[in-house]
């Protein structure tokens, strides 16, 4: 599958990966290889979907929110869901896209266990809460030697080419052990992907529906008191039992996920800093400034001018 994006608007682009094909259970498997394509320039998108880079032959630069990373052979590049990236590619080109639904992957009542470590990813936002870092990950291939990592992604790039029988098991499997990886390794850092360790399963399914209404309605007023009916739980209950899963208050959280919608506009739209404002669910602009100026250390206008002069064709 190559990308093509003849759209230049200056809007990120939704890439729906959702396809009848697959039947719900691995999103896709992409393998790109650009020799003489026209199609150098990935413009500034975003999925619903995690998707794992593997470089093959040659390289290309990947452009995230908040980084870039230039992608040679043997490096792999995770990218969260909701993460706003776009790529350059230099000729030739050639790499392993892997995209996959975590919800589907992880959050089935059989695997309980693993879906308190990916809820992050199924947040509404790419960050990390209260640290302004993402959940993406750059892995050189120094990084990568001894592990299984290259093993395992070529393993599921051929698994779902071929497509034998019990091929959606072996893939599964590639992922799991691609994230234990992962985790692992995050952990190493200092980096706990999960606040409350002792989350249920029935408790997951609950903050899921609140983080899913937040992501839909984020633009509109969203009250905790509402929440709290929605989960059948009183209002105090509901404040104690969000922080304790998410670390933060419920207004905090929304409001960190306002932020994260402004920043994407910011970079990836023409729209006025008032119009972002409005549209993200701030009741003035003034406000929506002094929030975003106290937590990302930088005025929506200056983010907007330093995104212009690293890339004038997206403003």
């Amino acid at each position: 599958m190559q990308f093509d994006y003849p759209n230049h608007s200056g809007e990120a682009l939704y890439e729906d990966l959702h396809r009848p094909d697959l039947n719900d259970a691995i999103a896709s498997c992409l393998h790109f290889l650009e020799n003489g394509n026209h199609c150098r320039e990935i413009p500034a998108h975003y999925h619903d979907f995690i998707e794992v880079i593997y470089g093959i032959r040659g390289s290309f630069l990947a452009k995230l929110s908040d980084c870039e990373f230039t992608v040679n052979e043997g490096d792999m590049l995770l990218i969260n869901v909701n993460e706003v990236h776009s790529f350059h590619h230099y000729e030739p080109c050639e790499y392993y896209c892997l995209q996959f639904d975590p919800s589907l992957v992880f959050t089935s009542p059989a695997y309980s266990t693993g879906a308190r470590y990916i809820l992050p990813f199924l947040m509404s936002t790419s960050y990390r809460p209260q640290t302004n870092k993402s959940y993406s990950l750059f892995a050189t291939k120094e990084e990568l030697v001894g592990t299984r990592i290259p093993e395992l992604i070529k393993d599921y790039h051929e698994e779902f080419q071929t497509r034998a029988p019990g091929y959606e098991l072996a893939i599964r499997s590639d992922i799991y052990r691609v994230f234990l990886w992962y985790l692992r390794r995050m952990e190493q850092e200092g980096i706990s992907l999960y606040h409350a360790s002792n989350i249920r399963q029935e408790d997951i399914v609950r903050l899921k529906s609140v983080l899913d209404y937040i992501h839909e309605n984020y633009m509109h007023p969203v009250l905790a008191e509402k929440m709290a009916k929605m989960c059948n739980m009183s209002y105090s209950y509901f404040s104690r039992f969000f922080r304790h899963c998410m670390g933060q208050t419920f207004s905090d959280y929304l409001l960190y996920v306002r932020l994260m919608e402004a920043e994407k506009l910011l970079m990836t739209s023409s729209r006025s800093i008032s119009q972002i404002a409005l549209d993200t669910g701030f009741s003035t602009s003034s406000y929506f400034i002094t929030q975003f100026k106290k937590h990302r250390h930088i005025t929506p206008k200056q983010l907007k001018q330093k995104i212009a002069l690293s890339d004038p064709m997206r403003i």
